[in-house]
């Protein structure tokens, strides 16, 4: 069995899988939960991408201590089947490169890769604590996206900084043009993410001649923007944890 760990700066997820087939995933969001969930199943390697380094210590003493095995940490260093092209390599989150990683994979395993060429594109949308867009160009280059406050950070900003405004949720939507506050605020939070998208993949489509764009969404707020989504998207829930177990393999010849 391998175990794909994601440590994000909300939970850990992880992934089982049993050769190329994911029998389980889990989130979690107490540390004690993922540490008892470790002692009830039986891995034989495990690779972690983590956003928060100081749990992937903590990770990584927990999987010796209970399997007696160290972890395979995806680091900036490691191989990777797409080639990065980032210019600020220190601060790129592991977690964005594992979820283009995912997608790469799924595109060359499926009929569209049969159509892949210079007009092609790639997407990955993780809505997650940050909603983040990533772009994967041909013939498989990681040339970066863009980061922006994710709908539950952008909700929180409004209640916490400001004196007077509400609580709200994206359930308070009404139409685009809100008609009181709650729904105002629903408004602005959900065309704010939506308007963002529709501008990279219009721009992107202008700029390098766009003809085929593949999207794949993720992340814990995705399913709440599904009814508001116009263009075809293919949602892939553990999205990053398929990145890490094929980042994880695209290493194991370096690996002692």
């Amino acid at each position: 069995m391998f175990l794909a760990i994601d440590i994000g700066n909300s939970n850990i997820k992880t992934g089982l899988f049993e050769g190329d087939l994911l029998i389980e995933s889990k989130i979690f969001n107490e540390f004690y939960l993922f540490n008892n969930y470790l002692k009830l199943i039986k891995i034989e390697k495990s690779a972690i991408s983590s956003v928060v380094p100081s749990l992937s210590e903590k990770v990584s003493e927990v999987l010796l201590a209970i399997s007696h095995l160290s972890p395979f940490v995806i680091t900036i260093e490691s191989k990777f089947n797409l080639n990065i092209r980032y210019n600020s390599l220190v601060t790129l989150g592991i977690d964005r490169i594992c979820s283009a990683e995912g997608a790469f994979y799924l595109f060359k395993n499926s009929e569209d890769f049969n159509k892949y060429n210079e007009q092609s594109i790639i997407l990955t949308l993780d809505f997650g604590t940050a909603t983040t867009i990533n772009v994967i160009k041909y013939p498989g280059e990681f040339s970066g996206g863009i980061i922006a406050p994710g709908i539950s950070m952008m909700f929180d900003s409004l209640k916490y900084k400001t004196a007077q405004l509400p609580n709200v949720t994206l359930e308070e939507y009404k139409e685009l043009i809100g008609n009181n506050t709650t729904s105002s605020i629903a408004s602005g939070v959900l065309n704010s993410q939506l308007g963002l998208i529709d501008r990279v993949i219009k721009k992107l489509q202008s700029d390098i001649k766009v003809e085929s764009t593949k999207i794949f969404i993720t992340g814990g707020n995705a399913e709440k923007l599904f009814p508001y989504f116009r263009f075809e998207y293919q949602y892939v829930k553990e999205l990053v944890l398929l990145g890490i177990k094929t980042a994880y393999e695209k290493n194991l010849d370096i690996r002692v």
